[in-house]
């Protein structure tokens, strides 16, 4: 079976980004706009990075396993396995267990409400991820066979310029149809898979062409990959500050500075993934035990990301009872996201080695090869 090194930093570095933005979005409990609050949305924008890694991650794994013959049926079965089973549990564990704003029971869910949870991952905030996951893995089987069929015939690069815009164009339009139709029709597209098409076929894309991908990023200047992220991060994230100061919030923000957004954040995330897979090389070449931990959060990223709101609205509820601080103080926000790293980590950790937690927190994925040639 086909593996690359790189997996399990990226994810680990991804995983820590979701946390990120999952504690800075408690800025709008700060009453009013002040510099911890313009300070958070920065954080909360640049982290959003953490989902299409996720994506181009589930694309290029998916690729590198999954060409040529295959079986549908395993294939099928297996993705069933690692993603239905967590997402129904914790979506019913979500349902009753409030993690956003507070922390507590919330009661026995109406038939309404758990469909729509089940429809469109609303048991929780970070859920909807599965929804979107769920649909490119249905699909994959068809979109790799597009993909291949254009690769053969030299026109790879095209295809993805082509999607580049299709993504583009469709989340403009999500915006612009929840502004002028309702809320609700953002909800749906923003979930419904060709909002993220083009960072799951770049993945597919870098597994069918790995030493490619990699003598061309070695070819390329470090500093200049990591100054355009950089870039594109105080651009992305001065962009909605000032909108926030102007607005009052991110929601108060005026339709076209949605729409910028979503036109430009393409060109902030790809040099993000450049930067990613160099910090991979980094911690790889430096080994010891900081590639050692940043291997092993990877390896249980699945599982921290599934229960990370359990940690931070534990971690919030704890902290504000032992200091008095809250959401309003510059203190609680590191403090709370090294506790939840640490504690989810720590968490999803203890429960691997439990008796079908696999079926639940996501199987372990290190399958350690020869280095940067890949493995099996």
């Amino acid at each position: 079976m086909v593996w690359f090194f790189e997996v399990e930093y990226l994810r680990g570095l991804a995983a820590l980004a979701v946390i990120a933005v999952h504690v800075s979005m408690n800025y709008t409990r700060i009453p009013g706009v002040n510099l911890l609050a313009l300070v958070n949305v920065v954080v909360y924008v640049v982290a959003h990075f953490a989902v299409p890694v996720f994506i181009f991650i589930s694309g290029w794994v998916l690729g590198a396993r999954h060409s040529g013959e295959y079986s549908l049926r395993d294939f099928y079965r297996h993705r069933a396995r690692t993603i239905l089973l967590p997402y129904l549990f914790f979506t019913a564990l979500y349902l009753v267990i409030v993690v956003e704003g507070t922390f507590g029971f919330a009661g026995v869910p109406a038939p309404g409400r758990v469909a729509e949870a089940l429809l469109l991952g609303t048991a929780a905030y970070h859920l909807w991820f599965f929804v979107l996951i769920i649909q490119l893995y249905l699909f994959f089987p068809l979109i790799a066979r597009g993909y291949d069929r254009f690769d053969r015939d030299g026109a790879a690069l095209y295809l993805l310029l082509a999607l580049l815009f299709v993504q583009v164009l469709w989340n403009v339009g999500a915006h612009c149809l929840g502004a002028f139709a309702g809320t609700e029709w953002y909800t749906v597209l923003i979930r419904v898979f060709p909002s993220h098409l083009f960072y799951f076929v770049l993945g597919i894309h870098v597994a069918r062409h790995t030493d490619n991908f990699r003598s061309q990023l070695r070819s390329l200047s470090a500093a200049w990959v990591i100054v355009s992220a950089g870039a594109g991060a105080l651009f992305l994230g001065g962009m909605w500050a000032a909108a926030v100061l102007r607005y009052g919030s991110l929601s108060g923000a005026t339709l076209a500075v949605f729409c910028v957004y979503r036109i430009l954040e393409p060109l902030y995330y790809v040099p993000v993934i450049a930067v990613l897979v160099l910090a991979a090389w980094r911690l790889e070449d430096g080994e010891g035990r900081p590639a050692g931990a940043s291997r092993s959060f990877g390896e249980h990223s699945y599982g921290i990301y599934l229960v990370h709101p359990l940690v931070i609205a534990a971690s919030a509820v704890a902290w504000t009872s032992l200091t008095g601080l809250s959401w309003a103080d510059w203190p609680t926000y590191p403090a709370i996201f090294l506790a939840a790293a640490a504690a989810s980590y720590g968490a999803v950790r203890g429960a691997s080695g439990m008796p079908y937690a696999g079926y639940l927190l996501g199987e372990p994925r290190v399958r350690r090869g020869p280095g940067r040639s890949g493995g099996t």
